[in-house]
């Protein structure tokens, strides 16, 4: 079927490394990845699929279970959770929670979001699961889900050997961005949390970036012996959002001034933007065949966002590709052509042209209508 094809003027460019290098930016750890949150391009990586001990990075994958139920409504920041001699006897990070109390719901995922809690995160799988191990089962299933080699055996990382590659910890980074539940402590330095008989236990955040950079709104840290010093951060400004993730680091201190250094690299050169958003008119009054409406507008199916490397934003063209006939009947959403996005005469991706309300067929009874009105009112 011919096409006609309506020239949009150039706009925005991608140019985003696919390359495991970056000019400038290296690491003492065993693996690392600097990725854009919104669309995931890669700007550096080093061993980024290599399965390796995560630490306490483990709580990624709880903290976005624990966002994916308040979502889903399985649990509420509202409701209270009672805390197990199990919950109570873990070690390393905690907030000393005492067994048979029962605690707010919402200063357990802020203890977990802040200081990385231990007894905090295994109560409040508890309370979703029913059990630790549960639990786990939900963390393993979730790592299939999204495709993942990720592995866990307990719900913190504390004592166990929970494994996941700096590619996964990005994938797992990225969903967890998603909620908006996941900034609401992340960005927290210090408070205390408050046990229900007043008693008051300091927290502070292990990421040192959330005071000591700017944008750094989390996520998680942790270290073992076995694990190195782990990371898994986050920051956001004008130029975009970026995760920065690195396991085995031999230094805590490495590892942050690591951090910052590829994320002072991501902002100084790169930008993220949108090309077209989400219900965005990409052409109007176009010419409908045997129709009772004779012109429509079309509009983009969904947004298609990009990382633009800063001083090339003229190479991006965007071309509408539509149908030569668009013909009656149609319905309301129905893909009429697409925006065809392409650099350098490389086309990059596509984003489906829809139409905005249903269009019926003209048949003799509504031409007939439309006669009657034009008679009386024209």
């Amino acid at each position: 079927m011919k096409k006609i094809f309506i020239a949009i003027a150039a706009a925005i460019l991608l140019c985003a490394p696919q390359s495991a290098t970056a000019e400038g930016l290296s690491t003492k750890a065993k693996a690392a990845i600097l990725v854009d949150a919104g669309t995931g391009n890669v700007l550096y990586e080093l061993n980024a699929d290599e399965q390796l001990e995560c630490a306490s990075v483990t709580k990624i994958m709880s903290l976005l279970l624990f966002c994916e139920s308040e979502k889903s409504g399985r649990l509420s920041l509202a409701d209270t959770a009672a805390i197990s001699s199990h919950a109570a006897s873990m070690r390393g990070t905690r907030v000393f929670l005492d067994a048979n109390t029962t605690h707010n719901v919402e200063n357990l995922f802020k203890a977990v979001a802040v200081c990385s809690a231990n007894d905090a995160c295994v109560a409040l799988a508890e309370k979703i699961a029913g059990s630790e191990q549960a639990f786990v089962e939900m963390m393993n299933k979730k790592a299939q889900v999204l495709g993942l080699g990720a592995s866990f055996d307990n719900a913190t990382g504390l004592g166990a050997a929970n494994k996941m590659s700096a590619r996964d910890a990005a994938v797992i980074c990225q969903e967890l961005l998603k909620h908006n539940l996941a900034f609401k402590f992340g960005g927290v330095w210090m408070e205390n949390y408050i046990h229900p008989d007043g008693r008051e236990t300091e927290m502070v955040n292990q990421n040192r970036l959330v005071r000591f950079y700017e944008g750094c709104d989390g996520i998680a840290t942790g270290s073992s012996a076995s694990a190195g010093y782990c990371l898994a951060a986050t920051a956001k400004r004008d130029g975009g959002r970026f995760i920065y993730v690195s396991f085995g680091t031999p230094g805590s201190a490495a590892r942050f001034d690591e951090a910052k250094g590829a994320f002072d690299y991501a902002f100084a050169g790169f930008i993220s933007k949108t090309v077209v958003r989400e219900g965005q008119q990409l052409a109007g009054n176009l010419a409908v065949s045997g129709g009772t409406l004779p012109f429509i507008n079309v509009y983009a199916a969904r947004e298609f966002s990009l990382l633009l490397e800063k001083g090339k934003e003229g190479s991006l063209e965007k071309e509408l590709v539509l149908l030569e006939d668009i013909r009656a009947p149609l319905a309301e959403g129905e893909i009429v052509g697409y925006l065809s996005i392409s650099l350098d005469g490389t086309e990059i991706g596509r984003v489906d042209a829809v139409t905005g309300q249903n269009v019926d067929a003209l048949n003799f009874l509504n031409a007939f209508r439309r006669i009657m009105v034009w008679w009386l009112f024209a």
